[in-house]
Formats: structure tokens, sequence, C-alpha cells
């Protein structure tokens, strides 16, 4: 990811230096909101928005907007099991898998199947409240759809092979939002063996 200076120079100043470790932080972290990036790079957030325009003017990262973070993904961002670059709605469900509960319901329903809010609720250990404003995100993200049996409606996710191809591919990155992570990736690894 060299810039070039107008003259067609390659440049190596120390707004370069920041714009490539801000690549590749968010190479490796996929779905990095700005403060954790400016954690991560030691530097000011007015200082991150500069050079994170310059990586999207250069079409290098992409930014998106989940409701209350905007999220960056490298451009060139690849899903091995398919040989393809990641779609908006991939980046959509990368993102919201960035917060914890979100990340724990979509694993739940990956491992578990389709499951009524009562049970995703106690699974979760969140309130009922809690729990609904996630499922809501999710629902209205197209990525979870609401199933109608008699007199209860279930959860369950509309396209579970895609969101599993997701999750195996990026779970390094997603270990720290759920601390149950390890144990619902073990029952998601052996039912797919």
């Amino acid at each position: 990811m060299p810039q070039r200076s107008r003259s067609g120079d390659r440049t190596n100043g120390p707004e370069e230096d920041i714009r490539q470790r801000a690549f590749h932080a968010i190479a490796a972290k996929p779905g990095v909101h700005l403060r954790e990036l400016a954690r991560i790079l030691g530097i000011s957030l007015s200082g991150v928005i500069h050079h994170l325009r310059v990586l999207e003017d250069q079409r290098a990262v992409v930014g998106i907007s989940d409701g209350h973070y905007r999220r960056y993904f490298s451009r060139n961002l690849i899903l091995p099991t398919e040989s393809r670059h990641l779609s908006e709605e991939d980046r959509k469900l990368l993102a919201e898998c960035r917060r914890s509960m979100s990340l724990a319901i979509v694993l739940n329903l990956a491992v578990e199947g389709r499951l009524r809010h009562g049970e995703l609720r106690k699974r979760v250990r969140r309130s009922k409240s809690t729990t609904s404003y996630h499922l809501a995100r999710l629902v209205a993200s197209g990525h979870v759809r609401i199933v109608r049996e008699s007199s209860t409606e279930g959860y369950e996710l509309v396209n579970r092979t895609r969101v599993v191809a997701l999750l195996v591919t990026f779970s390094e990155t997603l270990r720290d939002r759920v601390d149950a992570f390890a144990d619902l990736w073990s029952s998601l690894a052996s039912s797919d063996a």
C-alpha cells in the first residue's frame, strides 16, 4: 500500500508511516472502530480521522456505520472459503458481531438453529429488553429472521452457511468479544464436522 507523491516518488514520511500502521491494524482486526484504532495507534481521534479519510479516498479501506460506530475494513479482504472479496453484507455482519451481545446471539443461532426469545435470553444471560434490542438490530440488518410458530415466534439465521464461513474465517479477531466464545465455537466446529 505504498503511496506516491504528486511527482510520483514514494513518500515514507511520518504521515505515511501512520497510514501504514492504520492499514495493518484494520487488516489485523476487521471491523475496528475509530476509538479502538486511536488506542492501537496511540494518536488523537482527529489524527485517526484524517488518516482514515485519506485511506478511504485511496480506496484502501472501507468504512461502514453500524448505527453507533463507524467500523473499518480492508477493501481487499477476501473470504478464503469462497475465494471472493467481502460484500457489503459480510462487512455489516462482521461489524454487528463486534458487539459482544450480537455475537453471542449469532453464535447461539449458528450452533442451535432456531431459538425462541426466552431461550436466547437464558443462553446470553441478559434482560428481555437487551436481548430484544440486539435481536431487532440483527433482524433489521437482514442476518436474522423471525419465524412464526403457532403462538410463539422464533429466530434463526437467514444464511447459516455464510455466517459460519465468516465466523470461521474471522474467529481470531472476534475472540475477545464473548467470554464463552471458545465453548460455543467448539460446539459449532463439531456440528459441522
